[in-house]
């Protein structure tokens, strides 16, 4: 019995502890447009947090490695050459060598 109570609680213990790594890793998906008040024509970028968080170090775009602040301050946010684009996304996509990185429906998709 006492065995049994020890693995209920154990097993307890680590699912909370996993749903809490878990809540703290921010939206799966995040309307940019909206978040960050983007003006422009295109659509909406639906950018897909989780999968780029399974790619790469959340160090590559935040202060720290829990997330965090973005490393660059986005202060132009009209048009094409918005702030996104120029200090974040192309750079990243040029390096990262992403197919049709620069393309705008690779990420303006309607």
């Amino acid at each position: 019995m006492v065995k049994r109570m020890m693995s209920i609680i154990l097993t307890g213990s680590l699912l909370s502890i996993s749903a809490l790594c878990l809540a703290d890793s921010g939206p799966a998906e995040m309307d940019l447009k909206a978040r960050h008040a983007i003006e422009g024509k295109k659509a909406a970028v639906v950018f897909p947090h989780k999968m780029h968080q399974d790619k790469l170090d959340c160090v590559k775009c935040h202060d720290s490695d829990q997330g965090g602040a973005l490393t660059i301050k986005a202060e132009l946010m009209t048009g094409m050459k918005n702030d996104f684009h120029k200090k974040i996304c192309w750079p990243c996509h040029v390096e990262m060598k992403v197919p049709k990185g620069k393309s705008c429906k690779t990420c303006h998709k309607k």
